[in-house]
């Protein structure tokens, strides 16, 4: 009742949710020229609806983090974890992007002018060396100067390691309630522990430390990564469903719990408690795909491709100069969304299309010259002989 097909078409929906926070979200991040989104509902945009939608549209990360310490465990469940090819994985999914798009961001888009929205200026070449430093730092994910938007690999990896410890030292507890209790513990102690121990003047030199400035990035989100693991352990998001799916119009309530989620974290109790909006998001989006195969399958495959968009949508709406006039063509949010979401989508069909191609040419290569070595070996025993 939640398998990957599941995870895929919440990773379709968090993604668009993404694109939607970073195209509305931001007022100042507008390309230059565009005065701003109209809609038929005039309050709507007017009286700021739209922007608080937009930005609590933010819980797509923690969504992210959940599925994915969700996704974590089971693999350790079925024996198929493994740290370092989890780490390895996001790596070579950022690189992808990374060889792609900061060679065309740096030849084709170093724009200047001060009539230019500061965005579309990022890839200015003022000095050689300081750009050598910013392509290393940011390609070891170090920094995330080429786009801002790449932050979320840092706290993500380190998540991956806290999830590891975690489960290793929660692995004798049986109870969904004392390890749930746990998760909300490790929530407290990062956001109002750590987060606040710097501003004794004592403990003011921890900032200078890597790893802990790490910490302080994950403090709303390893919490999710947690919360996932623990519901994948005990089975907690099948017998939630379960229970749901039994109550009259289902899609129905479903569809009124995402709107209720994201108006408490808008108006209620803003991001404090994502650990309960994550899951209980996924939780009535789950239900509702589930009714609905067909919107199922769309999101699958956007999910499919999630980790692509991720990386490459901010350039299309922010940093590409000429991309971001066609995806801010018109005053309509909905359409706009749909021009950024096929740009995004084509880039990563585009992109997984090339690393195929690459992919099949090395092995034709391999087997040519694993071919054209047999020759060789027979010629010399002959000469031996």
């Amino acid at each position: 009742m939640f398998n990957r097909e599941d995870t895929k078409a919440l990773k379709g929906i968090a993604v668009i949710m993404m694109l939607l926070h970073h195209l509305a979200a931001f007022n100042d991040r507008f390309p230059k020229g565009f005065e701003g989104f109209k809609s038929l509902w005039r309050g709507f945009v007017e009286q700021d609806y739209l922007r608080i939608l937009a930005d609590n549209c933010r819980i797509c990360v923690g969504i992210f983090f959940f599925l994915g310490g969700y996704g974590m465990y089971k693999r350790m469940e079925s024996q198929k974890y493994s740290l370092f090819d989890s780490v390895a994985g996001i790596f070579k999914s950022y690189w992808k992007i990374f060889v792609i798009f900061v060679p065309i961001a740096y030849i084709f888009f170093n724009h200047y002018g001060e009539d230019l929205c500061y965005l579309a200026t990022r890839y200015g070449i003022a000095d050689v060396k300081i750009l050598i430093n910013v392509i290393i730092s940011d390609f070891f994910a170090f920094s995330n100067n080429i786009n801002g938007e790449w932050w979320f690999i840092r706290p993500y990896i380190c998540a991956i390691f806290m999830g590891s410890v975690y489960t290793a030292a929660t692995r004798r507890n049986k109870s969904f309630a004392v390890e749930l209790f746990v998760v909300f513990m490790i929530d407290i102690l990062i956001r109002n522990f750590f987060t606040v121990l710097p501003s004794i003047e004592a403990f003011k030199w921890i900032l200078s430390n890597f790893f802990y400035r790490q910490l302080l990035t994950i403090d709303k989100l390893a919490p999710c990564f947690l919360a996932g693991i623990t519901f994948a352990k005990f089975d907690a998001l099948v017998k939630i469903k379960q229970k749901f799916s039994e109550i009259p119009f289902c899609p129905l309530v479903s569809v009124l719990g995402c709107t209720v989620i994201l108006w408490c974290r808008g108006f209620i109790q803003n991001d404090s408690i994502d650990i309960i909006y994550s899951a209980a998001f996924i939780v009535f989006a789950s239900l509702f795909l589930d009714s609905t195969e067909p919107v199922k399958k769309i999101f699958a495959f956007l999910g499919k491709h999630s980790t692509n968009m991720w990386l490459c949508h901010t350039f299309f709406c922010y940093y590409f100069l000429e991309a971001t006039k066609i995806v801010y063509s018109t005053k309509s949010v909905w359409i706009d969304l749909l021009i950024l979401t096929a740009m995004s989508l084509a880039a990563s069909i585009i992109i997984e299309l090339i690393f195929k191609g690459l992919s099949l040419l090395y092995g034709k290569f391999k087997i040519w010259s694993t071919e054209s070595e047999i020759p060789t070996k027979n010629l010399q025993e002959v000469k031996h002989e």
